[in-house]
């Protein structure tokens, strides 16, 4: 069975229907681009989610759960696509025309509408259109028979192959068959535009084989080839996601479906609740094979560049053994033949004093040579615009100057004999030091530290993970709004009577609520250890305040509904009631890294894990072991400088075996869980 490695335009439908539902309202918060073949966008959805949509450029489009390495240094062309795109809100998604295109409809600065196209074919494009439908950027400008796309000029759609799929009439589909001649599979799929795959679907689930010719069938073999057809396209139009990869007789993945297809109907499928989810397993295993390097991946480059330097040494010294012998053969013949050359510099000098010119005199020794005439076996020829006199000494050009002694040109020639000499002694001990690089590196590859070098699946996330969050000392979880909107939901969704909710007596804080479903006993340790978390995720830590007042109070005592006449502001609340005051609340925080174990669907038997950053108040944290403190400060670190000391702090702590696993930790994790403003790490006491 062949594997299906690209989007076909059912696919980029069924696709498109679920972004345009999640993505809608959404912001682009960043654009990343692996290798100029993966498209990466961050998006933060109107339910204030965080997802990343991945495009292959010529392949597929779909949310990914998998950690794609972002690149360290950011292309001139993403640079300029993040001007355009960064911060921009996603109006909606579609697919254009049923073809391979989507269309990103979005607001720009001044609200005006603006397009991100993404071309699923050829080489694939992704191309930024303004108001005006102007290109304003594209990833590759060229010109068709149909369409330019250039800089600056009007954007126009490609041209669609046959029929519009989604509004074929019976008497289209009645004109397609009768029209053109050829086996009904490949009519059906160059005359409506659809994939082989499809077409095979419509002649197997009208029961027409899909050979025959258009010609050979009568009107009722049409008219079940358009039943089937009709009930496809509902299917599609209509019909439920039921998504699943399909496994052939050998156990390899070789296709992935948005719903159940004839063609498969016998083979192994592995379902999933989505197309994205189905699309992001099936190619992140195919990108994996493809981008990840392996582990030595770095040293192998180091010494596959010194051996060629070594290899370039190694030339390098054999050409000045040859040069330097050459030379000191060379200046040994003038010496031995310094009458003879001598001889024919007179004759030249001689009859330059009578008048002749170099170009005369040079044409009657070549006469006298062709006449075998003594003492101009070894003659080349003049060259008359540098004055030099060329001899043949075993075979090769020696150059003399007429204006020099004899003497002083086979000296000239003796001391580049001494030059390559002193060259070629310098040169043995480069090599002794390359040979030894490459012997060092050897070792090193050896000594190497493991990684991943697989594409390792998030795990899913608990509903508690969107916001803050962190356990208590006493089993209790703490959640806490990381913005206004995240304070609304937690106010609106997750507040129970049995609840302590805490604030802070300033604005600019987290709504933070100990979850006690059970109506248990909340001990001072939570409460406090609570106090502490809304403190350091409060303005109090990006003001450097060490301690704040914090209060809490019951459920019932927080409301939306402002006194008559006033307004309240998105992320405020209104309390009612006695405050329980937690005075000198601290702004200090723990953070650790634990490890998630994954399951590995390809191979149960194996380990999996997955890096988790965890931050919350020290209190809260004291039992665990490895643990890196924060305080605010105003010469402190930015929350992306931080995180990457972090990361290393916690990598130089772990064991060997957990240490490759602890790499992939991405550093958004870490900034995700860090308080905003400028922080230092405590040292140890």
């Amino acid at each position: 069975m062949k594997k299906n490695i690209k989007f076909s335009n059912f696919d980029v439908f069924a696709i498109t229907k679920e972004l345009d539902t999640i993505l809608t309202q959404g912001k682009i918060t960043n654009v990343y681009d692996i290798d100029g073949d993966l498209l990466i966008l961050k998006i933060k959805t109107k339910l204030n989610e965080k997802k990343i949509l991945i495009v292959k450029n010529d392949s597929r489009i779909n949310f990914t759960n998998y950690n794609y390495p972002i690149p360290k240094y950011p292309s001139q062309y993403i640079m300029s696509l993040r001007k355009l795109l960064k911060n921009r809100k996603i109006l909606s998604a579609n697919q254009y025309n049923f073809d391979r295109i989507v269309v990103f409809e979005l607001s720009n600065e001044e609200g005006k509408p603006w397009r991100f196209i993404i071309e699923l074919f050829n080489k694939g494009n992704y191309i930024v259109l303004d108001e005006n439908n102007v290109i304003k950027i594209a990833k590759i400008y060229s010109k068709y028979k149909d369409r330019d796309i250039l800089a600056n000029r009007e954007y126009s759609f490609p041209k669609s192959r046959g029929k519009d799929f989604l509004n074929i009439t019976q008497e289209d589909f009645h004109e397609i068959i009768n029209n053109f001649e050829g086996e009904i599979v490949r009519l059906l799929a160059r005359n409506i535009n659809i994939s082989g795959e499809i077409s095979e679907e419509i002649c197997l689930k009208a029961g027409i084989e899909k050979n025959r010719l258009g010609g050979d069938l009568n009107q009722k073999e049409i008219d079940l080839l358009f039943n089937a057809f009709k009930k496809l396209r509902n299917q599609l139009l209509f019909g439920e996601i039921n998504a699943s990869i399909v496994v052939d007789e050998k156990g390899e993945e070789v296709s992935v479906i948005p719903f159940e297809l004839e063609i498969h109907k016998n083979a192994q499928k592995r379902p999933f609740n989505s197309f994205n989810e189905a699309v992001d397993e099936f190619f992140s295993k195919i990108d994996s094979t493809k981008m990840i390097t392996p582990q030595d991946h770095a040293i192998n480059q180091k010494i596959k560049s010194q051996e060629k330097i070594l290899k370039n040494q190694q030339e390098y010294l054999e050409d000045l053994k040859k040069r330097k012998d050459m030379y000191y053969q060379q200046g040994a013949f003038i010496y031995a033949n310094f009458n003879a050359i001598q001889k024919l510099f007179n004759v030249i000098l001689d009859a330059k004093k009578k008048g002749h010119n170099l170009v005369e005199i040079n044409e009657k020794l070549q006469i006298a040579k062709n006449e075998n005439f003594e003492g101009l076996t070894f003659y080349g020829r003049i060259i008359p615009a540098t004055r030099q006199v060329v001899i043949l000494i075993n075979n090769n050009e020696v150059y003399l100057d007429i204006n020099k002694t004899i003497g002083e040109n086979a000296n000239i020639i003796y001391n580049k004999g001494k030059k390559a000499e002193k060259k070629l002694k310098g040169t043995l001990p480069a090599i002794e030091k390359t040979e030894e690089k490459i012997k060092k590196l050897a070792i090193e590859k050896e000594s190497i530290d493991l990684e991943v070098n697989f594409l390792i699946k998030r795990p899913t996330k608990k509903w508690y993970e969107k916001f803050r969050w962190f356990i208590s000392s006493d089993g209790f979880l703490v959640i806490g709004g990381r913005d206004a909107s995240s304070n609304e939901i937690i106010f609106k969704k997750y507040i129970t009577p049995n609840d302590l909710v805490f604030h802070a007596n300033f604005p600019g804080s987290p709504l933070a609520v100990i979850i006690n479903p059970e109506n248990k006993e909340i001990p001072s340790n939570s409460i406090k250890e609570t106090a502490d978390f809304v403190a350091s995720f409060s303005i109090a830590w990006k003001e450097n305040w060490g301690v704040v007042d914090v209060f809490y109070v019951l459920p019932d005592q927080v409301s939306k509904t402002p006194p008559t006449g006033e307004f309240l502001p998105k992320g405020s609340f209104m309390i009612t009631g006695k405050k329980n005051l937690i005075k000198d609340a601290k702004t200090e925080l723990a953070l650790a890294l634990e490890f998630l174990e994954i399951k590995n669907e390809s191979d149960p038997e194996s380990q999996l894990f997955y890096p988790q950053i965890l931050c919350g108040p020290t209190n809260a944290f004291k039992k665990r072991t490895n643990l890196v403190l924060i305080n605010p400060s105003k010469s402190g670190d930015t929350k992306g400088r931080l995180a990457k000391e972090i990361k290393s702090i916690f990598l130089n702590g772990l064991e060997t075996e957990k240490k490759k696993w602890g790499k992939i930790l991405p550093l958004d994790d870490v900034i995700l869980v860090l308080p905003t403003g400028t922080s230092k790490i405590k040292k140890a006491d």
